[in-house]
């Protein structure tokens, strides 16, 4: 079971979209036991904590998605956009497991081809997918690198900045 991690990386996900005006409805978990079919554009970002081996989050979004997103901003690249997306969902969940004591340090988030990523997938017995429906298609978040469940330990909500907060140095 990993019902708070679930919960807290498929409302990052959903908040993400959210903030652009894509609604994103999760999937239930019955539906993500299949494998995902991964969307045109991937990007990637590794993370490390104190106590854990190094992690590795993934967005794949279609190309559809991405272009509702950033329509009207001249010479829009979407592997940009994919990587900047990437980040920001990141560092939603590192602010999100604050609550649990768990400081996350993210790297540079990269592109990655779809293709190599989907044989990741199928492979691997320690990563976790979580899908969501938007009306142009499916986006799909992979994440290894997570604690476990057993690992985690309400400490309270933590204060991060907002989006849009000033922060005065």
């Amino acid at each position: 079971q990993r019902g708070a991690i679930d919960s807290l990386v498929q409302a990052s996900l959903v908040e993400l979209f959210q903030a652009y005006g894509i609604a994103v409805a999760p999937m239930p978990p019955s539906a993500r036991e299949r494998q995902p079919t991964l969307p045109d554009v991937s990007a990637m970002i590794g993370f490390s904590s104190e106590s854990r081996r190094p992690g590795r989050l993934t967005l794949s979004i279609p190309a559809a998605v991405l272009g509702l997103m950033k329509s009207n901003v001249p010479g829009f690249r979407q592997g940009d956009w994919a990587r900047e997306l990437t980040n920001q969902l990141m560092g939603r969940i590192k602010n999100r497991m604050l609550q649990f004591s768990i400081r996350l340090q993210a790297g540079l988030p990269s592109n990655m081809e779809s293709k190599l990523l989907e044989s990741q997938l199928q492979s691997s017995s320690t990563m976790h997918a979580y899908a969501g429906r938007t009306l142009r298609g499916e986006v799909v978040v992979t994440l290894e690198g997570m604690p476990d469940e057993s690992e985690l330990s309400y400490v309270g909500p933590a204060r991060v900045a907002s989006e849009g907060d000033t922060i005065l140095f």
